[in-house]
């Protein structure tokens, strides 16, 4: 048994995410998987906690993190689930309408958060969900790109940032990249266009250190938690340039280590403390080790160190 073995012995989340990204398993293929997210497991002790009178989970819209609607929606997009499903719709609906009015403008001096906007993106397209507003949402993100590629939820403060955020850049490629994958058109020229100079300030830092002082940005970019919600590391932002199809770089190196190093032998790693704040489920005890995680790992690997990934797949689990 080695480690996609192991993987494909965990739940039916883990099973279809292996089939799709490890294996390359056409939809055809594994929608029987998918179609089970929310049905058994940790797809089904989710939905059993949507209040079907509301719509809602955790009584709240956007808060309280992370049992929110927001963030429950965000965690059955990290599962694989299929969110075309009624109740989902009707979530995605309260979310858009308590969350997206006036294009955008929350208040008469400020606007939605654009990391909150581009989550609500993804959600929206993950669920195939079609709406006047998410095309105002698309036409939000891409007008307030800053001049070095990204994007900052502090566009319109004063004093106004000089440079992007690395948590807000990430949130914005993942949405384009489930705009792009369910084959959204509304400006996709556009976004074409946008993703790899979005990618290149990613790659500017080096993933995770400063320009001026190469320290590193943050000690919580080289922590990874399942699920995880608006906050940048580098294993979500290398497991989105997977999925965005961008380029090896060398710039990607020092954290591709980081991720070896956590790794063990057969290809495995352990879980981080869990983000702070209210959760529906511990996926994974930390310091255990995490399916999830160790799916994500082996993905980034699978793609930029693919020698390394084969690897550990020629090891057999004791």
């Amino acid at each position: 048994m080695n480690v996609i073995d192991w993987l494909l012995k965990e739940n039916v989340s883990c099973k279809y995410l292996v089939n799709k990204y490890l294996l390359e398993k056409s939809d055809s293929e594994i929608n029987h998987l998918k179609s089970r997210i929310t049905e058994e497991g940790f797809g089904l002790i989710l939905m059993n906690k949507q209040d079907l009178k509301t719509h809602l989970w955790g009584e709240g819209v956007y808060s309280p993190k992370y049992i929110s609607t927001h963030y429950t929606l965000l965690e059955l997009c990290q599962l694989g689930a299929c969110l075309q499903q009624p109740n989902i719709i009707e979530a995605i609906k309260v979310l858009f309408k308590e969350m997206w009015k006036a294009r955008g403008e929350v208040k008469s001096y400020r606007h939605q958060d654009l990391c909150v906007v581009a989550m609500m993106v993804r959600i929206a397209c993950t669920a195939k969900f079609n709406d006047f507003r998410l095309r105002e949402m698309i036409d939000f993100i891409l007008e307030h790109q800053m001049d070095d590629g990204g994007w900052n939820c502090a566009w319109e403060r004063l004093p106004k940032p000089k440079q992007s955020s690395l948590h807000t850049t990430l949130s914005v490629l993942d949405a384009f990249n489930a705009y792009s994958k369910n084959e959204y058109i509304y400006r996709i020229n556009e976004i074409n266009q946008v993703i790899p100079q979005a990618s290149e300030y990613i790659l500017s830092k080096r993933m995770f250190r400063s320009v001026k002082t190469n320290e590193v940005i943050h000690k919580d970019m080289l922590v990874f938690p399942f699920p995880y919600g608006w906050k940048y590391d580098i294993l979500r932002a290398l497991t989105v340039m997977v999925d965005l199809e961008i380029p090896y770089d060398e710039r990607m190196e020092e954290s591709l280590d980081i991720l070896i190093s956590r790794l063990d032998e057969y290809g495995r790693i352990k879980a981080n403390r869990k983000q702070g704040g209210l959760h529906h489920i511990q996926y994974t005890k930390t310091n255990h080790i995490c399916p999830f995680n160790s799916l994500r790992v082996l993905k980034v690997l699978k793609t930029y160190r693919n020698k390394q990934y084969q690897n550990y797949l020629s090891k057999e689990i004791s």
